[in-house]
């Protein structure tokens, strides 16, 4: 299944690693990032996992833990043509309602 990341999901993985880096070192930081990627994978395989959120938009927004980081979350959705798209990976401790999708 094809996938894209959008720009804001593209600012979030580099702010969040430069986090863990600075707050946990570069060894929990390149753990983030591959357990990361490995749950972009699954995610692409396993397309419609994640919670479907109504709380959010645009509609149709899903979300789902980064693997072995549960405090994460990445944001996606399913298009139509079964197409994937990442919004956003964000802290799960953040005001997820105001946080935007579109950009």
């Amino acid at each position: 299944m094809s996938a894209a990341k959008r720009p804001r999901f593209l600012l979030d993985l580099a702010e969040e690693l430069t986090w863990l880096n600075d707050k946990a070192g570069a060894e929990v930081a390149q753990r983030w990032y591959d357990a990361l990627l490995a749950t972009l994978q699954f995610i692409q395989k396993n397309p419609c996992v994640g919670r479907e959120r109504k709380d959010l938009s645009p509609a149709g927004i899903r979300s789902w833990r980064v693997r072995g980081f549960p405090r994460w979350l990445i944001f996606y959705a399913v298009t139509p043509n079964k197409h994937i798209v990442f919004y956003r990976v964000r802290s799960a401790t953040m005001n997820l309602v105001v946080m935007k999708m579109d950009s």
